[in-house]
């Protein structure tokens, strides 16, 4: 694809997904019609076992459809990728914390000039969508891994209280958030098996007769969020295949694909976690942000591009799970300094994340709180109830009901913040911090914006 399609793109969702004036310009409300990210997964069943079982009485979200940005040249240049070639082989590779914006000033600047080309060939195609919401990592590898928006998986955030067991809940430690030990529950407390009430692709997959494998960090393997995201699939256990770096997992992925049976469908989840670590502790596109995905880049044009060229009913579909912003000291709302406000709080802890805020608000205080909010942060974040984020389509497609405990689990009122601000607790007497100085989270362009290529080799 052309730069001026790409750009037509760009333009065109950033138009489409724009929230109300009071979230400010930059705010992005996440697609789960057919431009997002779960949209991603739905498009996988799509292309290797349309007829495979649903196994649940919700329906997925569509698969993805830049259809619906209505411009007639991205329409006309999916089609054609599309009639290229039958897709017997599917890879789909989420680089974290990789916003599409990022991915641009990187490609500009020439760090990334395999992606560079690569997304301009005849047999790419190359356009922005969008991230779940909230933006963050447990919540969008759900998305991913189910094809469901968060409305119906229920994974609402890093930090979220779950009623069932009267606890907050760190669901990537998956252990309570404010404990004297780090201790993961046991699943006979809390079972990331059967955590979801919606079933993961990979299983779907298998039961249609798609060769399906998981290649992640070898120290994933069956922890908690594997386990949740791929519960009773052989792709969590059996089939899941760690590697060292980001060049190993290529390794092995080339290895499967020369390998592949043509008369056998496969699909092959990658994750790399590196660039969002990065990030977290340096910011994005710092040095050595810009060091990791250049090596990945390399990785990539070596290990799989060149090897595998000419493989057209072989396809990758690269994304992300949410991009980053830079974080700053002086724009941290501290909770802990404002015990007039936590004091109409249910639950001790907030939930969510220092992006998004969720506040389980004691009955009948939700007007005191708002008060309280809106005389003294007004400017620095907006508060929005959990029937106006349902409506606005946040969590789901707008103005569908949530899940029971998806709804219980945001609470009652969200705390946005504007621009660069955030909202943190202090719940110990440790040491206060700034913390990572990426984030990510929020509705901010930069946050929910990702790439997405499809890619035949």
């Amino acid at each position: 694809m052309n730069n001026s399609t790409i750009a037509a793109a760009q333009k065109a969702l950033l138009a489409k997904q724009q929230l109300p004036s009071t979230f400010g310009s930059d705010a992005v409300r996440p697609n789960y019609e057919g431009l997002g990210l779960a949209n991603i997964a739905a498009l996988a069943i799509e292309q290797l076992c349309l007829d495979a079982p649903s196994l649940s009485e919700q329906a997925t979200l569509p698969a993805f459809n830049p259809k619906l940005l209505g411009v007639d040249t991205i329409a006309s240049a999916w089609e054609e990728w599309l009639r290229q070639a039958p897709i017997n082989h599917m890879v789909l590779l989420i680089m974290d914390g990789l916003g599409f914006d990022q991915l641009q000033s990187l490609m500009d600047a020439k760090d990334t000039p395999e992606l560079a080309i690569a997304s301009h060939k005849q047999q790419a195609f190359f356009m922005p969508i969008t991230s779940v919401y909230p933006s963050t990592t447990v919540t969008a590898l759900t998305s991913a891994a189910t094809g469901y928006a968060p409305a119906q998986h229920g994974i609402m955030g890093t930090n979220i209280y779950f009623r069932e067991i009267g606890s907050v809940v760190n669901l990537i430690g998956f252990c309570p958030n404010i404990a004297p030990t780090s201790a993961s529950f046991l699943d006979t407390q809390l079972n990331p098996d059967t955590l979801l009430p919606v079933p993961n692709i990979y299983l779907r997959m298998e039961k249609a007769g798609v060769d399906v494998e998981i290649i992640n960090f070898y120290r994933f393997k069956q922890t908690s969020i594997s386990r949740y995201t791929s519960g009773g699939s052989q792709a969590g256990t059996s089939n899941f295949k760690g590697y060292m770096t980001a060049a190993d997992a290529f390794a092995q992925l080339r290895q499967r694909l020369l390998a592949s049976n043509n008369q056998t469908k496969s699909f092959t989840y990658i994750y790399l976690p590196n660039i969002d670590g990065v990030s977290h502790r340096y910011g994005p596109l710092t040095p050595s942000y810009r060091a990791e995905i250049a090596a990945i880049d390399f990785a990539l044009k070596r290990e799989l591009l060149d090897p595998l060229a000419g493989h057209s009913d072989t396809v990758m579909l690269l994304t992300a799970d949410h991009g980053q912003r830079q974080s700053f000291p002086d724009k941290i709302l501290w909770l802990d300094e404002h015990p007039d406000l936590t004091k109409f709080l249910s639950v001790p802890a907030v939930t969510g994340e220092s992006r998004i805020r969720f506040l389980h608000v004691k009955h009948g205080a939700e007007a005191a709180v708002l008060n309280y909010m809106q005389q003294n942060f007004s400017e620095e974040f907006l508060i929005v109830t959990t029937s106006e984020a349902i409506e606005l389509g946040l969590f789901g497609i707008p103005g569908k009901e949530m899940n029971m405990e998806s709804k219980d689990r945001i609470g009652d009122l969200l705390v946005i913040p504007r621009g660069e601000w955030m909202c943190r607790q202090q719940v110990t007497k440790e040491e206060r911090h700034h913390g990572p100085t990426g984030v990510h989270g929020g509705l901010s362009r930069a946050e929910m914006i990702t790439p997405f290529l499809a890619y035949r080799f």
